[in-house]
């Protein structure tokens, strides 16, 4: 961020204003290129490719699995109903 702007009247702060919207607009195209990116399922014709993205859901549903069980075993006395006496 350069500080060296100076400001004089109205024009130079809708000019500025101007500069500062053009390159927001191109830092976020650069941002939805990257998500879009991140998100989109890869399609793939490899064999084994296909079976490795597999076995890698499998192992990371397996160890949800875990995690719930654990947290549960720790934590599930807060969601048990207490008797009434």
């Amino acid at each position: 961020m350069d500080n060296t702007n100076i400001i004089h009247n109205l024009e130079d702060i809708q000019a500025r204003k101007a500069q500062l919207h053009e390159t927001i607009g191109k830092q976020g195209e650069k941002v939805a290129a990257l998500w879009h990116d991140l998100v989109t399922v890869k399609q793939t014709n490899d064999r084994g490719e296909m079976l490795s993205g597999l076995l890698s859901k499998g192992v990371m549903a397996f160890d949800v699995v875990l995690m719930i069980t654990k947290l549960y075993r720790r934590y599930g006395s807060l969601f048990k109903r207490k008797k009434r006496r």
